[in-house]
């Protein structure tokens, strides 16, 4: 399973993103930000991978300037791999 995670250092941020995304539709939610991610306000959206693209433009069309990236978050049974794309 690969999954993206979006990091903001603030949490208005966060909800403020994954409200808009659900609201065009997306499957978005908010979760615990990994401690291998390393960054962030400690909330991160997880989003399917393939609206990266769509992401970037709402995050700067909405000025979320606390963002600090996105994350490429692979699942193998009980171990994660967290890539910064």
């Amino acid at each position: 399973m690969i999954y993206c995670l979006v990091v903001f250092n603030s949490r208005t941020h966060t909800v403020g993103f994954i409200e808009y995304m659900r609201s065009k539709g997306i499957d978005c939610r908010a979760v615990n930000t990994p401690i291998e991610a390393n960054i962030g306000c400690g909330i991160s959206a997880r989003m399917p991978i393939e609206y990266v693209a769509i992401a970037r433009h709402v995050i700067s069309a909405l000025s979320l300037t606390s963002f600090r990236g996105f994350f490429s978050v692979r699942k193998d049974g009980v171990k994660r791999y967290i890539t910064r794309l």
